[in-house]
């Protein structure tokens, strides 16, 4: 599953999932890790790095955990050291520093990179469980524009993708009985 999406359910009903797309970035016996590519938040990369100059990148919510930590995807691939590759051309980690470096010196863009303040994780099997009762529907990124599409746009677009039918669900609010 390393490498895939993870699509919530258009029933799923669970805080902060609902709604959710999930890259997953590690998978394993011991558990998953991933971080939600469509809950942009109000901070900027310059909020809690003033002293980087082009710091114009948002951080997004990356889950429920360690939302005090910063993580970061990207497509550099070895142009940033330390990086591990995720799947094809999609990229988790790297020498922050060099990264900041990179940034302040205008040699990333917006769309290398992305930001996250916390991540998604899943204890042993219990991602497999969740999957199994319905909650994740499972697909391959797009990995020629990965960042490319707006982040309140991303979860119906991609369960649509999964199935036709399902993008009426992304036609209604988060909240059904308000329709």
């Amino acid at each position: 599953m390393q490498g895939q999406l993870l699509i919530a359910h258009p029933l799923l009903n669970d805080g902060f999932f609902n709604r959710s797309v999930i890259y997953l970035t590690n998978h394993n016996e011991e558990g998953a890790v991933g971080f939600s590519l469509n809950f942009k938040t109000q901070f900027l990369l310059r909020d809690v790095r003033p002293q980087v100059k082009n710091g114009n990148f948002p951080i997004y919510e990356g889950g429920p955990v360690a939302k005090n930590q910063l993580f970061f995807l990207h497509t550099l691939g070895n142009d940033l050291a330390d990086s591990f590759e995720v799947s094809k051309h999609i990229f988790v980690g790297g020498d922050f520093n060099e990264l900041m470096h990179m940034i302040e010196h205008g040699k990333v863009k917006q769309y290398q990179v992305r930001f996250f303040a916390g991540y998604s994780g899943w204890g042993e099997h219990q991602l497999e469980d969740e999957i199994g009762k319905g909650h994740w529907l499972l697909k391959d990124p797009d990995n020629t524009d990965f960042f490319g599409n707006a982040p309140e746009d991303l979860w119906g677009l991609k369960l649509s993708e999964v199935k036709e039918t399902y993008r009426i669900f992304s036609e209604f609010g988060s909240d059904p009985s308000m329709n």
